[in-house]
């Protein structure tokens, strides 16, 4: 008698299970579109719809580059000109319509996106942000700064044309860090997370992931002709 026959098939011999963000680091990541949006209040922010992996999912809310005055957002707008820098961009073109699998299910859904931006490769380095609101734990994945993918480079050494790495070295200090806000702990956030997110209703998730389609620009789709 056999106590375990192997497997072949595709799916039993893949590595390592899913592939979506969900702790404080620096991921590899290759940015599809930052999807641009306008909020009532008249502030601008980009959100980043990435593949880490082959795990597609997008970061919301965090890039957000002008105040309801449209005065320029200070920690917004200097981590997306981080990103400018590294992707080797002086100015990018206005944002275009779009379609994105970011809707329900991820169903497409049309938005507008910067298409100067699509398909780069960078590094990504998120802090995970827990809090209450509505008698409920929120998470939120902030971004906290960008680096070259090729050399750990930060946008700061790529125009002074110092040595790439020392920036990417003075940050892994902060790698591990993860920010509570309104009296949540971390206990709280452990056995909420342990309990599937689920424990304390509604999760407040900044994050969703996809295995659909690449994102489409009008009649194309990112990195075809």
């Amino acid at each position: 008698m056999s106590f375990f026959t192997a497997s072949k098939k595709k799916e039993d011999v893949k590595q390592g299970g899913s592939n979506h963000i969900t702790g404080s680091g620096v991921y590899p990541v290759k940015v599809l579109a930052p999807v641009v949006s306008i909020s009532k209040g008249g502030s601008t922010t980009v959100d980043l719809f990435i593949d880490h992996q082959g795990q597609k999912q997008i970061i919301y809310g965090n890039l957000r580059v002008t105040n309801n005055d449209g005065s320029p957002n200070t920690i917004g707008a200097k981590v997306f000109n981080q990103m400018m820098i590294i992707a080797g961009l002086d100015e990018v073109a206005d944002p275009v319509e779009v379609e994105l699998p970011i809707g329900k299910n991820s169903a497409m859904k049309t938005v507008t996106a910067l298409e100067d931006l699509a398909d780069i490769e960078i590094l990504m380095r998120i802090q995970m942000e827990y809090g209450f609101y509505n008698g409920a734990i929120t998470e939120k994945k902030v971004i906290k700064a960008f680096f070259r993918a090729s050399d750990n480079a930060t946008a700061e050494e790529i125009v002074n044309g110092t040595e790439a790495g020392k920036g990417y070295e003075a940050e892994m200090k902060y790698v591990n860090n993860v920010t509570y806000q309104d009296g949540v702990t971390p206990e709280q956030v452990a056995a909420w997370i342990a309990s599937g997110r689920k424990e304390s209703g509604k999760t407040g998730d900044t994050s969703s992931a996809t295995t659909a389609a690449a994102p489409k620009f009008g009649a194309r789709r990112f990195g075809q002709e």
